[in-house]
């Protein structure tokens, strides 16, 4: 069963579906098993599976059990994992059963020990049983990081790299030969000091290549992995962003160091280790076949019990790793609501979540810290008596003639050369081992979406344009159904509904950013680069002023930004600041107000764009600077060429608008405000109701 970790809360059925898959021989990612933008944010039901089992050619019986009593003795008759529903919103797989206890994987930790009662209490009675089917097919799923990786190692740098660590290598291998030499006296003094000098320079030379060498490999490890991994992070639909947080986000970009580290100065300098101890081994049977195969010996029995420990250090590893994003989560999460937690005087439960939340990651870390010691005590052990043993056997022998006293110095040095390699071996599975699991984790950041080619037609009078467009999160339940109209080049749009009618829904789907049936067509070529916005969750970065109204390599027509500063009644603030234009903002935008941060907003999005979009763009907007961008924005001839789509609960901005588009009950109905009033029932109880909560 190879284990497999959720990515969010909400796909933890998909990664015990994808342990159940490679239990059978088909290793399928968690990322493979769902191919909608989102899930939906409870997570998905154990009918989802119906689908993905046709797919996967697997069988599956759902029990539930209303006795706990029988829990156990139905599932100890089942051999293989199953997936139980836990706590009534996760699942989890069960293993094993034990006398004693059950091994569980939770795909939230990891593997997990726990006691029968313990089961049972968090045990929610459903229980999902799977066989493959008699066309079932073995299968292995690529993953996109390790080829990224392959092509990291296997250049012409590595070569440099292998040489320089294997000439060190050699170096104290000869080392040791020659002390032996210089003991048996076969040497005069002045070409013991000419060889231990010559030793030296090359030695000097070898590390020279390896930094080289490394700091070139590190490099091409960026140029590769990091950006792919960047370029496949933002070639990510915007729905891919509201099932991650950025915490967890910024976990998986890190794991990337991580393992840059562990390659170049731990697995590639260990890996390399073992060609100069092998030779190592072949000298030192021509000194003593006894010694050597007593060596051989003892080093085999330190791997066979060094399996244990690797065994118990990766479940750990995983578990920790898991808990360390979680936490990153949290904390992101917090931090971005720090003016909600100051303004409700919510520190103290918010500490208290922290505290909970670190002290499971100081308790998987503990976990680690027992079983580095357990490790570093069995070296410790293994190299004391395997020296011991091998000088008692050692000085044995020397009595009766078969080696001298050199040959032995010579053996106990090879043997500290020969058990470091040995505890190196036991490093670089764990290390690969570790790799292997974070690779995994990171995969989906290496994967590039088919994104849906954008439809343009240049040359229409429309600048967007809609046809037979259906959306929704869940596709059994659309939020838009089957719309179709148009926006001409120039027009000024108002989309207007009820609370949660699909409003800000649609403006995404205009925008691109949501994915959807039906065919959403530009009248724009590279529309992308005359699109301006304002959306709800937008601000101010920390640059000056003037950064953040101009995109870099945008044309900079200062007395065209002016003009919109002053349409929208910003120019005023501008000019009382110290350096102007030039001013800096705080992150977020934090020295201005929420209006002032509108304003600068509208003025980005008008400035040198031609197809903007707002969503609740004069929401800290008082009722004179609104009305003062309806007047010198949406009605002002000098902004005709600009189309603009807002979204707004100001109902005033119908009677500065061309369009309105009122969306209820998934449908959409397109005219001006005057043919909806005339026409639409529903859209004169909407202008009632609002005017009436007015």
């Amino acid at each position: 069963l190879k284990i497999a970790l959720q990515n969010s809360d909400q796909d933890c059925l998909l990664a015990c579906y994808s342990m159940i898959l490679s239990y059978f021989g088909k290793n399928v990612s968690i990322n493979s098993l769902y191919k909608r933008e989102m899930i939906p944010p409870d997570g998905l039901s154990i009918s989802y599976l119906k689908e993905l089992n046709i797919k996967y050619e697997l069988n599956m019986k759902v029990y539930r059990i209303k006795d706990k009593e029988k829990t156990f003795r139905v599932i100890s008759k089942i051999k293989k994992p199953i997936i139980v529903h836990w706590d009534l919103n996760h699942f989890v797989i069960v293993k094993n059963v034990k006398k004693k206890h059950i091994e569980i994987v939770n795909p939230e930790i990891g593997k997990v020990k726990i006691s029968k009662e313990m089961f049972l209490e968090h045990f929610s009675n459903v229980l999902l049983m799977f066989d493959p089917k008699s066309d079932f097919t073995k299968d292995k799923e690529k993953i996109e990081f390790f080829d990224d990786l392959k092509s990291v190692l296997m250049n012409k740098n590595i070569i440099l790299f292998s040489f320089s660590v294997m000439l060190a290598q050699i170096v104290a291998l000869i080392f040791s030969i020659v002390v032996r030499d210089i003991i048996n006296q076969k040497y005069t003094y002045l070409i013991s000091l000419s060889m231990l000098l010559m030793m030296i320079i090359i030695q000097i030379f070898s590390l020279v290549f390896k930094q080289k060498a490394q700091i070139k490999e590190n490099k091409i490890y960026e140029k590769i992995i990091s950006y792919n991994m960047f370029e496949g992070l933002f070639n990510k639909p915007l729905l891919y962003f509201r099932n991650s947080t950025i915490g967890t986000l910024m976990e998986k970009i890190n794991i990337k160091t991580t393992i840059r580290d562990n390659i170049l100065l731990k697995i590639l300098p260990s890996f390399l280790n073992f060609f100069s101890v092998t030779v190592l081994f072949i000298y030192l049977l021509t000194v003593s076949l006894l010694l050597s195969l007593l060596l051989l010996g003892m080093s085999i029995i330190y791997l066979l019990i060094s399996v244990f420990i690797y065994i118990k250090k990766n479940q750990l590893n995983i578990e920790y790793m898991q808990r360390t994003i979680q936490f990153s989560s949290l904390a992101q999460e917090s931090l971005s609501q720090i003016d909600q937690i100051k303004a409700q005087a919510q520190e103290s439960s918010t500490i208290n979540n922290w505290k909970e939340k670190s002290w499971n990651i100081v308790n998987s870390y503990n976990s680690i810290l027992k079983i580095e010691g357990l490790s570093y005590t069995f070296n410790q052990i293994f190299n004391y008596s395997s020296i011991i043993l091998l000088m008692i056997f050692g000085i044995h022998l020397t009595k009766y003639g078969n080696i001298t006293i050199a040959d032995l110095i010579l053996f106990q040095s090879g043997m500290s050369i020969f058990s470091s390699s040995v505890s190196q071996l036991q490093d670089i599975t764990f290390e690969i081992s570790k790799i292997k699991v974070s690779g995994e984790k990171i995969n989906d950041l290496f994967l590039k979406n088919n994104t849906k080619r954008k439809v343009i037609e240049q040359k229409s009078n429309n600048a967007l344009s809609l046809k037979n467009v259906t959306f929704g999160f869940d596709e059994k339940a659309p939020i838009l159904k089957n719309i179709t109209f148009q926006v001409k080049k120039g027009e000024k749009v108002a989309i207007v509904g009820d609370s949660g009618s699909g409003k800000s829904t649609m403006l995404n789907v205009l925008l691109g950013l949501y994915t959807c049936d039906g065919e959403v067509v530009y009248g724009y070529r590279d529309f992308r680069k005359i699109t301006g916005v304002v959306l709800q969750n937008m601000t101010l970065s920390k640059q000056s002023i003037y950064n953040n109204l101009v995109d870099e390599g945008n044309d900079s027509n200062m007395q065209k930004l002016n003009q919109i500063l002053y349409d929208v009644n910003i120019i005023n603030l501008i000019n009382s600041l110290p350096n102007k234009i030039y001013s800096s903002v705080f992150q977020n935008g934090k020295n201005l107000s929420g209006g002032q941060i509108q304003r600068l907003l509208i003025a980005k999005s008008l400035f040198n764009k031609k197809l903007i979009f707002w969503d609740e763009a004069f929401s800290s907007l008082d009722n004179y600077n609104r009305i003062n961008i309806y007047r010198n924005v949406l009605k002002n001839s000098q902004y005709s060429d600009k189309t603009i789509v807002l979204i707004s609960h100001h109902l005033d901005v119908l009677s500065y608008v061309d369009k309105v588009m009122f969306i209820e009950n998934g449908n959409a109905f397109f005219g001006t405000h005057n043919e909806l009033i005339k026409n639409n029932k529903n859209y004169r109880r909407f202008l009632d109701t609002a005017n009436t909560n007015n």
